[in-house]
């Protein structure tokens, strides 16, 4: 017996591929505006577009009328829309394109939340004896990056820590 005999070959099949010019690069944005990641692939059958953290943290999704955050674990769809971004929502995102035809394709998209510094300080009044060290801490929370230093009551700056 022919081993072909009886077996249906569907030659209509095409592996996904993601279209990098319909897809998003790296998003920034500023805390509280909204986002739109996207992602778009060709392939026969047309292939399905879910989204994941690299993390593999929860995605914080919020409704255009809620405050509250809802966590899941994937998104499916070409667009993923974050309303009023939070700080917390930054990171990498995979988009990840399957249609049951080897190999699956991804895509990484960083999202870069914007915000202004915020300082917080354990302990605003420190005492110690004269001529003992004192530890003083100060943590600040911003995106991009801050430079931080620390300036004496009459202006003077000290560069070393």
């Amino acid at each position: 017996m022919n081993p072909r005999e009886g077996t249906v070959f569907n030659i209509n099949v095409v592996p996904p591929d993601i279209v990098s010019d319909d897809t998003s690069g790296d998003v920034s944005v500023q805390e509280l505006d909204n986002a739109t990641l996207t992602c778009k692939a060709t392939g026969h059958p047309p292939p399905k577009i879910t989204w994941r953290r690299e993390d593999h943290e929860p995605i914080l999704l919020k409704k255009m009328s809620s405050r509250d955050f809802e966590k899941v674990e994937s998104y499916v769809g070409s667009s993923m829309q974050l309303w009023r971004v939070d700080r917390r929502q930054m990171g990498a995102f995979l988009c990840i394109a399957s249609n049951d035809v080897p190999p699956a394709v991804s895509k990484r998209i960083t999202l870069n939340v914007n915000f202004a510094p915020t300082v917080k300080v354990p302990n605003q009044l420190l005492g110690a004896p004269l001529g003992t060290d004192v530890k003083l801490k100060c943590y600040v929370e911003a995106y991009p990056n801050t430079i931080n230093y620390w300036i004496k009551n009459r202006g003077e700056m000290l560069l070393d820590g």
